[in-house]
Parts: C-alpha cells; structure tokens; sequence
C-alpha cells in the first residue's frame, strides 16, 4: 500500500510551481536498505543536530518509508520512524532508489529557486558536476548540495546514475574477490586509500565498484564509508556535541533551585536538562520519569560528556527516577539540586557517597 502527501505552493510570475510530491511505502512496496556502517544513529528529524532514537549496526536492514533532501525516514522496530543520512544505508534494489546521483550534462545549467522557468536562478553549474537528486517534479529534478542548499534543475540536462555510496580502502594490497568469501577468486588487489563505490553489503563483506568499473568483495575491516568526502567520525560529532552540552550547563551554574522551573534562571532537575539540549536545537521531554524513555541506554562505564543520568532519591530504591542531570566526564554531573545544601544548579560525584548510591541508567540522546 503506498499514500501520497502531497504539498503545493503556488508563484504566479509567468508561471505555476508545484512542490514535492513525498511518497510513503510499506509492506511489499517498502524500500529495504542495508546499513553499511557502524554504530549508525537514527535521529528524530532529518538533520545532524537532532534527538537520537536508536543506533543501528553494520548490517542491520531496514525498510526506508520516505527521503527529505539527504536523509531517509526508517521505520524501527517499535513502529517510530527515525532518520538515517542516505550514505550509511544501501539501497538493496537500487531500481528503488529514492535519492539519486545526477551529473550534469551541458557546459552551464541553470539551479533555480522553484520548478519553473521563469524561477529566479540561484546558482550555476558545470558540465560534469555532481548532484544529489531527492525529488522529481514533472520536467524538474530537487536537488542538495553539500552545505544543505537546495535547488531545482530542468531534468534534460542531468543523467541519473546510481546512487552507490563513496569508500576507501584502508589498507595495501586489498584483495577485491569474486565472491564474499576468503575463498573467493581474487580479481585484482588494491591499494591504500583508493576510492570504491559500495553497493551492498553481505556477511561482512562489502559489495564494491572500483575507478575502473570492477565489480567484486572486500573484507569490512578494509573499507572505510565517506560521508561528504570525509570518513565518518559519529563519536567526534557526539564528542563535540556533548562539550556544547557540559559549556551550557557549567554557565547556569549556581542558578536556583526552584520546583516547576525550567529556566532561565531558576530550575528543577528536569527543567534544567531539558533546557540545556533545548540550547543546541535538541527537544526532549520536560520530565525524569519521560527523559528516561528516549535516547540509547549506555552502562555507567561507558558515560561520555552531555549524557543523561537518572535517580532514584525517593528513598525506596526500587528504580523508579525521580532525578536527572547531565554527565560532564572525570566521574561529575551537573544537575539542579533540591538538597537543602545546595538548592541550586551543582556538580556532584557520581562515583561515590548519595549519588553512586541512588543511581539508576544513563541515556545517550546525542
């Protein structure tokens, strides 16, 4: 069963434009995808910043519901649909393929603003130059740029080709086989740091294309997935990302304890947390007990800076959370404090006294 959501907007200067037409797809007629990276986070909107609802592994498959610009909607297990960047999912049948690759065709082609001719052009392209094609209106292909810009090309003028996603080779002498075995026939070895183009990914081995349009297996361990040209680092962007979160927090030190508050300067346990990651685009849900539900579980061994910590204060120890803060690293949190010392924002211990004891989980949402 597919529905269509269909979104119009209307410019009446010489001509009509019609804008995207978003096509959902389940069941028989879900796209399936493999995910071919690691540890690859599926956010709550299609955009780098937001809220992370699960992680996926290497491997995993899913089935993709819907693209907006570079980004794929996945539905999970627990039916929320989630975003995954294009380039960490291949595409099993790439007939099915909702984002493309395009390559310009004609020495300069106009990128206008809506799909129409008489649209105000916003940028010029050379003949050869790769685009990313999301959306198809009529006579006119969407297309995005790298810096997230978007635009509109008339169709004649680009030729579509698969959308493979780009990889390097991290060792010498790459064995490229004839199958995804060790067993496999070898076809030829490759060298450090030459880019293939990934097309699937089995047991593995990936499914690669080389600069000379041989086709065969390498080993993962050998293949590193690009995203924008550059190798992908998830846990420096969480990295950086959990530092803006501990930079905010440490600035409302000392701010008051008030219950019911969410800022800006007076807050309760929650209010603060959800505050901060407000601050850097993020929304989560204003109370302990809901901030527990999202996110990825994470051991308390495993706690990186702008993680989620969760209490039971109640005095019962029975799990149930009744306190948050945020994981600043060396052992430390920041929190709003209800205690009658403190009654303010502080950094407590997390590793020994009232704290190690009454503490529940953690949540990664970053």
């Amino acid at each position: 069963m597919i529905k269509f959501f269909k979104r119009t907007f209307t410019i009446v200067i010489f001509c009509v434009c019609v804008l995207g037409i978003f096509t959902f797809a389940y069941g028989e007629d879900a796209v399936k995808g493999v995910v071919i990276a690691n540890d690859v986070n599926v956010r709550k909107e299609p955009k780098i910043e937001s809220m992370v609802l699960n992680t996926l592994k290497l491997g995993d498959y899913v089935h993709i519901v819907n693209n907006n610009g570079e980004w794929y909607a996945v539905a999970l297990n627990n039916k929320e649909i989630g975003w995954v960047h294009n380039q960490l999912i291949a595409i099993i049948d790439n007939e099915k393929e909702l984002i493309k690759k395009g390559i310009v065709n004609v020495d300069c082609l106009n990128v206008r603003e809506q799909p129409c001719i008489n649209s105000d052009i916003i940028k010029k392209l050379p003949v050869k130059f790769e685009v990313t094609v999301f959306e198809k209106n009529a006579n006119w292909y969407h297309i995005i740029f790298d810096d997230g810009s978007k635009g509109w090309v008339y169709s004649d003028y680009i030729t579509i080709k698969p959308n493979y996603k780009k990889a390097k080779i991290t060792a010498s002498n790459v064995n490229l086989r004839r199958s995804p075995s060790d067993n496999g026939g070898i076809i030829t070895t490759l060298p450090l740091d030459t880019y293939v183009k990934v097309k699937n990914y089995k047991n593995g081995w990936y499914n690669v294309i080389t600069q000379n349009n041989k086709t065969g297996w390498i080993y993962k361990d050998y293949v590193k997935i690009l995203l924008n040209n550059k190798p992908i680092s998830r846990s420096m962007n969480r990295s950086s990302l959990g530092i803006k979160v501990v930079t905010i927090a440490k600035n409302l030190l000392g701010k008051k304890y008030v219950y019911g508050a969410s800022g800006p300067n007076r807050f309760d346990c929650s209010g603060f947390t959800s505050y901060v990651y407000h601050n850097i685009g993020i929304k989560i849900p204003r109370t302990s007990s809901n901030q527990v539900r999202i996110g990825k579980k994470v051991s308390k061994s495993d706690l990186r800076a702008g993680d989620l910590v969760f209490f039971d204060t109640n005095g019962v120890n029975n799990g149930k959370i009744s306190h948050v803060g945020i994981y600043i690293g060396n052992g430390q949190f920041i929190h709003a404090s209800s205690g009658k010392k403190a009654k303010k924002v502080v950094i407590s211990d997390l590793t020994e006294g009232y704290y190690k004891r009454t503490y529940v989980t953690a949540r990664r949402v970053l």
